[in-house]
């Protein structure tokens, strides 16, 4: 485990030290480092890793590390996306001044990630998500104009929220005991029953800021200002899933759904999620520019992976991690796509992609096949995971399983509006301006679409083995 950390954090440190002569020596590098990261975390998968404790400052502020079943699933998903991430950015990069920079923290913040997979208590995870921020913050101010410094700044404002929240927290956590995660929750009994109810709405919108919960996901649209590939890696992988995967862990592993579901703090919990498929949804809908639109498109979708956590029963876990993956299959193919018009037909609002298809046939394509994904057409995988999500919204036999698939089917008709709006357009519609030519990027970004497509297809085709995957390693 510490080697497959070292790896990235070392390799992308060292990028400035060695400098590379080269755009290509720089993308081949980061692609290198990014592969072999991948390569040691497979064999992390497969091996296991025990549980290591790093620093013990008390029983109840440990730096512990060790990778269980939750672990395991993120840590899959970012062995699978991370090196198409690269390849592609190593195009789009060439569009970009200061690849060299990019990169260096690109590749960085896998390490991190790797460590956030493996935290085994409250304090480890707190610690590394605060790292996750200070890895990405560079990414996000990239370009260094004033949409992203601006994003920056609202990045860090709702980062400095989201510690608090989630310091006090894992504070009160602290105070009576705290505990390695695990299954159902750790033992509480000591913490008065207000208290406990009190912490957990602390942690969940602490942890759930970077899985943009409403109302603290203004954030998200604005980081859509940094490169591509910075917002597919915020949007689809790292840093929003990280605050899913943040939630998930306090629901299930920490404070225990038998002490919360059918309390006011899991209706509050509850009551957040719906607002935030809903808001989305909406906003995604009237937003004019495409890459804006799904970054809205990914706050409902969090949305609905909160909602999962939320129900606080069994098949809520299992349908919100089998979104979770999903999710960032389909987005992250629809991110690349924009991205590649941006850079290489220079347009970006939905008037300025009119006619487009004709010109980029090939992105547009894998445009159109994410789009269907993600409003919830079978046999793609985006129908089995909202599928799931119906169910353990029904499953939970009370007025809020009936407000959660509401919100679930008004999500799914404003997605295929929000998407419509653009497809239309492009296939339909003449070109807008002057003709650019064929604007199909090269391999590079077309064989990480082609890639996306495939799982995207596979997942929902046979979802079983996947589900299985997901139930096996929560270990429900």
């Amino acid at each position: 485990m510490l080697i497959t950390t070292l790896v990235p954090l070392l390799g992308g440190a060292a990028m400035p030290l060695l400098r590379l002569p080269s755009r290509r020596a720089r993308s081949i590098w980061a692609v290198g480092i990014t592969c072999l990261t991948s390569l040691l975390a497979l064999r992390l998968l497969i091996v296991g890793a025990a549980d290591h404790t790093l620093l013990a400052l008390s029983d109840a502020f440990r730096l512990t590390f060790g990778l269980d079943g939750m672990g395991r699933v993120f840590l899959g998903l970012m062995v699978f996306l991370w090196p198409l991430a690269a390849l592609y950015a190593t195009e789009y990069m060439e569009h970009e001044e200061r690849d060299g920079t990019f990169f260096a923290f690109y590749t960085m913040t896998y390490g991190v990630m790797v460590l956030f997979c493996c935290a085994r208590n409250i304090f480890t995870l707190y610690v590394i998500y605060e790292c996750i921020t200070m890895c990405t913050l560079p990414l996000v101010w990239h370009k260094l104009d004033m949409a992203s410094v601006r994003a920056a700044r609202a990045y860090v404002r709702y980062s400095i929220g989201s510690a608090a929240f989630a310091f006090t927290a894992m504070v009160v956590l602290s105070m009576y005991g705290g505990g390695d995660f695990a299954p159902g929750g750790i033992d509480l009994g000591s913490i008065p029953d207000l208290t406990r109810k009190l912490a957990f709405l602390m942690a969940f919108f602490g942890f759930g800021v970077k899985a943009a919960v409403f109302p603290l996901c203004n954030w998200l649209p604005r980081a859509s200002a940094a490169p591509t590939p910075v917002t597919a890696l915020l949007h689809a992988v790292a840093v929003v899933n990280a605050g899913v995967f943040s939630v998930l862990r306090m629901v299930y592993y920490t404070f225990g759904p038998a002490g919360l579901a059918g309390t006011w703090a899991q209706y509050a919990a509850l009551a957040a999620s719906v607002m935030t498929i809903a808001f989305g949804a909406v906003m995604a809908v009237r937003d004019t520019h495409v890459k804006r639109k799904l970054a809205w498109s990914t706050v409902s979708n969090l949305g609905y992976m909160l909602l999962g956590a939320s129900l606080m029963i069994e098949s809520g876990l299992r349908a919100a991690l089998l979104h979770m993956v999903s999710h960032s299959l389909m987005k992250m193919g629809l991110f690349f796509c924009i991205g590649a018009v941006m850079v290489r037909a220079e347009r970006a609002y939905i008037w300025e992609v009119r006619g487009m298809a004709k010109r980029m046939p090939a992105v547009f394509g894998f445009f159109a096949f994410g789009a269907v994904a993600l409003s919830g057409t079978p046999p793609l995988c985006g129908f089995v995971s909202k599928l799931a999500l119906a169910e353990a919204s029904l499953e939970l036999a009370n007025a809020w399983g009936w407000i959660g698939l509401s919100a679930l089917l008004l999500s799914t008709v404003l997605t295929a509006i929000y998407e419509l709006s653009v497809l239309l357009p492009a296939f339909f519609l003449p070109l807008e301006g002057e003709d650019p030519g064929s604007c199909d990027p090269s391999w590079r970004m077309l064989l990480p679409l082609a890639m996306l497509a495939l799982a995207v297809l596979l997942v929902g085709l046979r979802p079983q083995p996947l589900i299985a995957a997901i139930a096996a390693a929560v270990g429900r």
